[in-house]
Parts: C-alpha cells; structure tokens; sequence
C-alpha cells in the first residue's frame, strides 16, 4: 500500500477490502484505507486513502490528508492535504491547502486553494 511499512498503520481504525462495500455515512477518529466501494459521507481525522482498486462514491468527503489512486466521485471533497496519484480518477469540488497532482490524474471539478475546515488530526 502506497510503499509504506507495517507500522505505519498502526492509526487505521478503517480498512475497506477489494470485495467490501460499504453503504452509510462513516466518522474515523484514525486514517482510514479504501480498496473496495464506499457509498456514503466520509469524515476522517487523520489519512484518507483509496487506493488503486477502490471507489468513493459520497456527498461530502473531509479528512486530515486524502490520497487517491483510486475513483472518486463528490459533490465537496475537503482535506489540508490532497495528493493524487497518476491512476486518480476525481470528480466534485476540491478545497485543500496543499495539492499534489501527478501525471496522469483526472480531476474534473472546481479547485479551491484556502483554509479548508476540516477535522483536526487525531494523534495516533
């Protein structure tokens, strides 16, 4: 996952499957991975990430920081920190302070940099 060690998750409190979906609105005190489909509202303290295999499908997305390789559709996605990865598929309103966007990403939307209102980051 995204090259990291073991031990950096020792914060996800949500891991979503390959062949997981999941239906409802979700609140994560941690960081949260997606490799399945989620329908519903997302809010995430910490790191939100949705890999290659996942997809988000949600009216309002908030998290600490948000990574996508994944599909993403939103009507409002708020994070301090977004990166998307060159498999990216995003769709809906983006608000971040920071962004990082490598080739190959779609991002089809309105793109705000400004103080996002976003949850504080929980200690892990």
């Amino acid at each position: 996952m995204f090259g990291r060690k073991r031990e950096d998750f020792s914060s996800v409190e949500l891991f979503v499957g390959k062949d997981t979906r999941i239906s409802g609105n979700i609140a994560v005190s941690g960081s949260a991975i997606v490799e399945g489909e989620i329908n519903g509202n997302l809010e995430v303290k910490g790191e939100l990430i949705v890999e290659k295999s996942g997809k988000v499908t949600s009216e309002v997305i908030k998290a600490g920081s948000f990574v996508c390789a994944g599909e993403v559709r939103t009507r409002e996605l708020t994070a301090k920190r977004v990166e998307f990865r060159g498999s990216a598929r995003f769709s809906g309103n983006l608000r971040y302070k920071v962004l990082i966007v490598e080739e190959g990403a779609s991002i089809v939307g309105n793109v705000s940099l400004e103080e996002a209102d976003v949850p504080a980051q929980g200690k892990g």
